[in-house]
């Protein structure tokens, strides 16, 4: 699942997974749970253009959590997940793309 072309969107992340059918009323499923940090610092919240496509090179020393940035640690497992805006039948709206667990070892 790709956002639509010229929409924008971030990154988040959790360590764990989860499933939260049409959070706040978004379009889509929020695949993550507990606590989850969001990529909104500056050059992270970017727009998908004609190619429908958002990547974000990742600092291990820096995911982003509720209370402060994290450090990956040997064999943590993160979940990442890219919300965007998107618009059904001319309405705005969110959405989210499918969610990606990353074993590190």
């Amino acid at each position: 699942l790709h956002p639509p072309p010229g929409s924008f969107g971030f990154f988040i992340a959790s360590r764990s997974p989860g499933f939260s059918a049409n959070p706040g009323g978004s379009q889509g499923d929020l695949c993550l749970a507990g606590d989850i940090g969001r990529y909104v610092g500056p050059g992270q919240i970017q727009n998908s253009g004609a190619s429908r496509s958002i990547a974000l090179a990742l600092d291990l020393n820096q995911i982003p959590q509720p209370t402060g940035f994290v450090s990956v640690a040997a064999w943590d497992t993160w979940n990442f997940q890219c919300w965007y805006r998107d618009a059904v039948g001319g309405v705005a709206t969110s959405n989210f793309t499918d969610g990606l667990s990353v074993d590190f070892q």
